[in-house]
């Protein structure tokens, strides 16, 4: 309660605080001594960035504090010296070192070609400062400055420690800014960003990613007395190797990370009982190289690889942790067994579990960074198609490693995929319901018009659209760009068709058509954000669906939130006007229902089986019949239309 206390003080009365001279000051006030550009300097080294006009006050708070530190210790002509106003050099050439006459001979002419009136002329040319007495008391002048620099730099600069304020080290509007995210000293920061890694800055107002970016290098320059930052700091954790990923946690034989999993060397499976007699065709002498072998061979789409490389580590982990075996040691009753524990966790009671383990260690909260420790392998139940998707995983897992000869038998072919049930979460859906019907469909749309105009309004107003009309999936949305467009001539007269090339699932290449009504709307959308309404005239890496604040691609998360929250939105309108069975569609709805959506609309509008197919870049035409079976509807239109004798007893 007293540090909170503290911290909402702070908050509110930011302490008035002596800056402190860092080694990073001092870089930055030697490269002005010597020339560089002040703007580019400043990005450099100061945590201010490219802003001239503070990097100005930071270069005057600099050059009075060195005077002051000067004259303290006796020394008057340091501190005129650190006084005297620093001008850059007037071009490149004159703050390059001149080389004499003979090092210009040598080089320019070595084989005495030249008469030595010619050779001087020549030498003049290129090196006039070689005579110019104002260069050269300016650079003696230099020299001394620099010279005092060194000096007076190790008396008063000093190294971050924890306890110092935000406030000694960094500009005050950046320090103010840390204060209010409730960031006091340097300790609460290195604090923050080693809890909540690459987006430690959400919260800190007006700081953002470029910001954080310099706060973050600045701290790097400061491991020897503050530590070194976790690596997730540096870069978001999808981008970094997940070998450098389990540097930053314990190595155990525990609930924890693939990457960061040690496996006992008697449950490794090299002598694993199901173990092909010979050498594998792989480079893998135990189970769990024979895993990252095999995820090897799924590269491709990063959100499909994680979903393998998931399945993997629960079926590794359960092996060893909770069956006591190598994971070539499993055998079909095993399997079984593994399919149950599946799909009775998260749901079974804490009494009737009849595991070792408890469910407790294996499920955590959402969204827990990998490298942290309270990270699980579940976030809650799993349903009833989550759990045959992850049996279908590890039995393409399986029949991969029978394949390459490392496994003898797949002993998940003999595991019935049909589970027990165990509660209504676990019954399948009679009916296809993930999609929007085409009466929701035009509600959303006009919901769509009524909104307010701003920046994600406008991203709305395409990307809604785009996606029915295409049926993309989410990572294609946001992988779409303008250069992976094109037109072709249309074969029955004047005018052309646009069309999409997409990268899809399994890194396979489809097109896809752009509607003339889409073209439109993207037009206007590219106008909105200051581009070129001329699409084919801007860059062709300019992506179709953009970021509020700037025309750089969105990642899949920050679609699939701003859609959401449209359907939050409409959801919540319909509860007041009193729908709430209504609103329940919008409430479950996801962004991949778009593309169900478009799925079935295609199918009601007579369009054949396999173009849409095509459209969708389903591998198998199983998939897309989903969307043509509407036996159901019309066994209720029979119903509803031959009233089945009830009449008018609805008015009694």
């Amino acid at each position: 309660m007293l540090a909170e206390s503290h911290i909402n003080v702070e908050r509110r009365h930011p302490i008035a605080v002596e800056r402190k001279i860092g080694r990073h000051h001092i870089a930055f006030f030697r490269s002005i001594l010597l020339g560089m550009d002040m703007c580019e300097m400043s990005d450099r080294y100061l945590e201010t960035g490219m802003d001239l006009r503070r990097a100005k006050t930071t270069l005057v708070w600099i050059q009075d504090t060195l005077r002051q530190a000067a004259l303290r210790r006796g020394r008057p002509r340091d501190a005129h010296l650190m006084r005297m106003r620093i001008t850059a050099t007037s071009s490149a050439n004159e703050s390059a070192p001149v080389p004499s006459l003979d090092e210009y001979r040598a080089e320019f002419d070595p084989d005495g070609f030249f008469l030595e009136k010619e050779l001087i002329q020549s030498y003049l040319a290129a090196y006039p400062q070689a005579v110019d007495t104002r260069h050269k008391k300016r650079q003696r002048l230099i020299d001394k400055q620099v010279a005092a620099l060194k000096w007076i730099e190790s008396l008063i600069t000093a190294e971050p420690v924890r306890d110092d304020w935000v406030a000694a080290w960094f500009d005050t509007a950046i320090s103010n800014r840390l204060n209010l995210a409730g960031i006091p000293t340097i300790g609460c920061l290195v604090d923050r960003i080693a809890e909540r890694g690459y987006r430690w800055w959400v919260g800190v107002p007006r700081l953002g990613v470029k910001g954080a970016a310099r706060i973050v290098a600045w701290l790097r320059g400061y491991e020897s007395s503050l530590g070194a930052l976790p690596l997730q700091s540096l870069a978001p954790s999808r981008s970094l190797p997940s070998g450098l990923i389990a540097q930053t946690r314990k190595q155990q034989t525990d609930v924890v990370p693939l990457e960061s999993f040690i496996v006992p060397s008697d449950l490794d499976g090299r002598s694993g009982s199901n173990r092909y007699p010979g050498s594998p065709r792989i480079d893998a002498s135990d189970d769990y190289r024979a895993v990252f072998a095999w995820l090897a061979t799924k590269s491709g789409n990063p959100n499909t690889q994680r979903a393998y490389q998931k399945e993997a580590e629960r079926i590794l982990l359960w092996a060893i942790l909770e069956r006591g075996k190598a994971m070539s040691d499993l055998t079909v009753e095993d399997c079984a067994s593994y399919r149950d524990w599946l799909s009775m966790m998260g749901r079974t009671e804490a009494g009737n579990w009849p595991f070792r383990i408890p469910q407790s260690e294996w499920i955590g909260t959402k969204k827990i960074e990998r490298h942290k420790q309270d990270w699980r392998p579940f976030d809650g139940a799993l349903s009833a198609s989550s759990v045959r998707h992850a049996l279908a995983i590890i039995g393409n897992l399986f029949e991969w490693l029978v394949r390459v000869q490392y496994c003898s038998f797949n002993p998940w072919s003999a595991v019935a995929k049909s589970l027990a049930a165990h509660g209504a979460e676990s019954d399948p859906d009679v009916e296809f319901t993930r999609a929007f019907s085409v009466g929701q469909w035009g509600y959303m749309m006009d919901r769509l018009l009524e909104l307010p105009a701003a920046p994600c309004s406008a991203r709305l107003r395409f990307a809604l659209p785009f996606s029915h009309a295409t049926g993309l999936r989410l990572s294609e949305l946001v992988d779409a760009t303008i250069g992976r467009m094109y037109t072709m001539p249309l074969s029955d007269g004047l005018g052309v068709r646009w069309m999409l090339k997409v990268y899809g699932k399994g890194g396979k290449w489809r097109t896809v058509p752009l509607p003339g009504a889409v073209i439109l709307l993207l037009q206007e959308y590219l106008a909105y954000r200051g581009l070129n309404s001329d699409i084919m005239t801007n860059p062709a890496e300019t992506p179709l669906i953009a970021g509020v604040a700037s025309n750089r691609p969105l990642t899949t998360s920050a679609l699939a939130k701003s859609i959401r929250s449209f359907f939050g939105d409409i959801a919540q309108s319909l509860k007041e006007s009193g729908r709430h069975v209504e609103a329940k569609a919008f409430e479950r709805a996801t962004v991949h229902w778009i593309r169900h959506t478009c799925g079935s609309y295609l199918a009601l509008s007579g369009v054949p089986v396999n173009v849409i197919q095509r459209l969708l870049g389903h591998a198998s035409l199983q998939t897309t019949s989903i969307y043509t079976d509407t036996s159901d509807e019309i066994l209720w239109r029979e119903v509803e239309g031959a009233r089945l004798g009830v009449g008018n007893a609805h008015r009694l």
